[in-house]
């Protein structure tokens, strides 16, 4: 694979998470009442400062409108980074590296928010480095002139956090099994509810040495593999859970979003076991070439002699 389709990697997998986010924001809900109804965080600003009930402020038609109004133009940015993901050249204009990283930013909140309605499960934050450190990842890339070489320790970071925090998860003794863990379990696979925890315990087990061993020369690229296979996986696992409960368009229309973001967690980790192969490449080709410069001058030495 080129060094081209490599960088196109990148950028389609930025768009997938822009894009399903942007689809989750527009179409469906986020998290945002989690911070802006925290009565105990934001009560003594309403109530205070605004003098307003807090009985008054969370029942306010006009201002839940507001929210979802916000929510829906987040959306909309989302959209936006999602069409500037797959065009933008290091050679664009700044705003556009600009807007990228805003929408970065916004993937970040995004998980805050996520891990505070989740009650501040640090790993629901950590299971989304993927998904809010790729478009810093796309352009840290453009700064340092599309050296290859330079992301192949922060791609990765993320994938290893990623996996250790669904790891946490699945094995479910550090934090509860998530429910959804186990009804997709039941819903794709012809198991049991016990077999189906057992299966996402050993999981989660190898979700932990995946982890380790993509930083292991010798076992970074089969680690990398199987990396991106179950990243695959685990995204398509959403949509075809729910459609086990009706086949129809709006099934389909309430799970594939989340596929939809989730499948950075598979193509990141194949861009940087085609990274590893790209860079193995040149460096032999790089090797090939100094002992053909070496056997030149020796002959150029031997004929002068």
């Amino acid at each position: 694979m080129s060094k081209k389709n490599i960088i196109f990697l990148l950028k389609i997998s930025c768009f997938f998470i822009f894009i399903g986010r942007a689809y989750q924001h527009l179409f469906w809900d986020a998290p945002f009442r989690s911070l802006l109804w925290d009565q105990k965080l934001l009560s003594p600003i309403v109530e205070g400062v605004f003098n307003i009930s807090w009985r008054d402020y969370v029942t306010d038609l006009d201002g839940d409108n507001l929210i979802q109004n916000v929510i829906k133009l987040n959306g909309l940015f989302y959209f936006i980074c999602a069409l500037i993901s797959l065009f933008i050249e290091e050679s664009s204009k700044k705003v556009y590296k600009i807007m990228l990283f805003i929408g970065g930013l916004l993937l970040l909140l995004l998980s805050l928010l996520l891990t505070k309605s989740e009650f501040y499960h640090i790993s629901m934050f950590f299971e989304h480095t993927i998904q809010f450190g790729s478009p810093f990842i796309l352009l840290y890339l453009f700064k340092v002139k599309h050296d290859l070489n330079k992301l192949i320790i922060p791609l990765k970071v993320i994938i290893a956090v990623a996996f250790i925090s669904h790891g946490v998860y699945a094995i479910g003794t550090i934090y509860p099994l998530p429910a959804n863990f186990v009804t997709m379990s039941l819903n794709i696979l012809p198991v049991t509810e016990n077999l189906a925890k057992e299966l996402l315990f050993t999981a989660g087990i190898l979700d932990f040495i995946v982890a380790i061993l993509i930083f292991v020369p010798k076992t970074s690229r089969i680690a990398l593999v199987y990396a991106a296979f179950w990243g695959v996986i685990t995204a398509l696992a959403r949509v075809i859970s729910g459609l086990t409960y009706e086949v129809s368009f709006l099934t389909l229309h309430q799970y594939l979003f989340e596929t939809i973001y989730r499948t950075a967690h598979g193509i990141i980790p194949f861009a940087c076991f085609m990274i590893l192969i790209y860079l193995n490449k040149e460096k032999a080709l790089l090797q090939a070439k100094s002992f053909l410069n070496l056997k030149n001058s020796n002959n150029i030495n031997t004929n002068y002699s």
